[in-house]
């Protein structure tokens, strides 16, 4: 690599920016615009030379000779978050029994043939495709290519379907658990060509497993929830929700000594996917959520005109008697005078259908309300219906368990996503998913790719005569494995 051609096209697009500066003091918004140009456009060549010199390392090289013959040069073009990068890629034809055709530089960075973007470069996208629109997202690489927003829907649609746990090393130990559950209904789209009637909606779930509340500092009466962990997608049918309870179930198995645990609380709005979580997670039950009930009772009451503030009163006043007997008796008699019978039969239903669900959320000093409503704005809603949008359902599946890991984990961490989901496709490619991905850990990927780039720090040398013999032992190691 021409380490000083580099050098020199970074000082001459920098003393050029110096110069336009010195000619227009005031536009400083060009020179921070045209330094950051020239960096990347630095970067790219960069990048693009060692790959370039990456793949005449292993065609020169002796390990390669007699097990891969030539083919054919290409020229390879990748986006990347700096802009496009264009290299060298020989392919060969494999002399071993296995035959076919490979490029072997392609093979050493696991890099799909398909594929038209860095890692890098994807996690930019994903990145901005969480908060605003699939054609935002595709502005924000610096490429002369045509990035639509098809191409980023689909880098979307390519998340992996189910994302390990990165579980920790040591278990926690709590004696109570708190889970709050609720939905988010997303209108759905099949096209310009789909039909009206096919463009129904359905629902992505989100459920939360913390441990206990406290005191917002610097923010009076404010609560946050400790070691908080999300979930969600679309997880349809019973079999979906069956998956789901059983992936917030193998959480707490993997977190939590569940032997200290004494009791685990469901809480949302009285769904029965939210009332089976309690079927699916060890020592756990159901209790109905406060803000649900509440909306009901105004509702309620509000039917009873100038006596709204005493059939409100008098409901609570049921409710926390614990009669249900009494409570059945005066919304049967709230119904005989209500012009309006809808929200009363609503509230009697929901009740006395989740009587023992209402006593523990109400009695219950452990249970302290349900944020469930607001988790599912800021989650979802914010991103999959707040405005009008329609989604396709793989949509809309992957943009939930994107947001909800973009929760968990991090920003900085969706690169580890990324290459996971990269792994997994090329997993599937060749027939073998089954008998690796249950292996794969989210740790693990990161180690590994640890070492990966630890190794290629030690390649990616200047042309200094010292560093040639390292970087064919590297190239010899690294062919060794194909």
């Amino acid at each position: 690599m021409n380490i000083i051609a580099l050098l020199e096209t970074l000082v001459n697009g920098l003393l050029e920016t110096e110069e336009n500066f010195f000619s227009n003091p005031k536009d400083i918004y060009a020179l921070e615009k045209a330094t950051k140009a020239t960096t990347d456009a630095v970067a790219a060549m960069f990048m693009s030379n060692v790959l370039s010199s990456m793949d005449e390392k292993i065609y020169n090289c002796s390990y390669r000779e007699g097990r891969y013959n030539v083919q054919r040069k290409d020229k390879r073009t990748l986006v990347s978050s700096v802009g496009d990068i264009t290299f060298d890629s020989t392919y060969y034809k494999r002399l071993t029994d296995e035959g076919g055709y490979v490029s072997l530089l392609e093979e050493m960075m696991g890099l799909s043939k398909h594929e038209r973007f860095t890692e890098e470069a994807e996690v930019m996208m994903l990145t901005e495709a969480l908060k605003t629109s699939y054609s935002e997202a595709a502005r924000i690489i610096p490429s002369k290519s045509k990035i639509t927003k098809t191409t980023v829907m689909n880098k979307v649609h390519q998340i992996a379907d189910e994302i390990p746990y990165e579980a920790p090393k040591e278990r926690k130990e709590c004696t109570y658990l708190f889970i709050e559950a609720d939905e988010d209904h997303v209108a759905e789209q099949h096209g310009r060509w789909g039909k009206k009637e096919d463009n129904n909606g359905f629902i992505s779930r989100l459920a939360y497993v913390y441990e206990y509340k406290r005191e917002t500092p610097g923010c009076k009466g404010r609560k946050e929830l400790v070691n908080k962990f999300h979930f969600g997608g679309l997880y349809q049918g019973h079999e979906g929700i069956e998956k789901f309870w059983s992936n917030v179930n193998d959480f707490i198995l993997k977190t939590y000594e569940v032997d200290k645990i004494e009791k685990i609380f469901i809480s949302g709005d009285g769904a029965p996917w939210i009332k089976s979580g309690a079927d699916y997670v060890a020592k756990a039950v159901f209790c109905a959520d406060k803000f649900h009930l509440m909306k009901y009772i105004n509702a309620a009451s509000g039917q009873m005109l100038d006596e709204k503030d005493i059939a409100k009163e008098e409901l609570w006043h049921q409710l926390y008697k614990r009669s249900r007997k009494g409570f059945r008796e005066y919304t049967d008699a709230m119904l005989k005078s209500a012009n309006n019978t809808e929200p009363i039969e609503k509230l009697q239903t929901y009740v006395l259908n989740n009587w023992s669900a209402v006593m523990l959320s109400l009695h219950s000093e452990i249970v302290d309300g349900c944020s469930a409503e607001g988790h599912v704005s800021h989650i979802l809603s914010d991103r999959l219906s707040s405005r009008p949008m329609g989604w396709s359902q793989r949509g809309a599946d992957r943009m939930s368990k994107l947001r909800c890991y973009e929760k968990n984990y991090g920003r900085e961490k969706i690169i580890d996503l990324v290459k996971y989901s990269r792994e997994q496709r090329n997993l599937k490619r060749t027939g073998t998913d089954d008998a690796i991905i249950k292996q794969v850990s989210l740790r693990q990927i990161k180690a590994d790719h640890y070492n990966q780039a630890r190794s290629y720090i030690e390649r990616i040398q200047t042309t200094i005569p010292g560093f040639i013999a390292r970087k064919t032992i590297n190239i010899r190691e690294h062919l060794k494995l194909i």
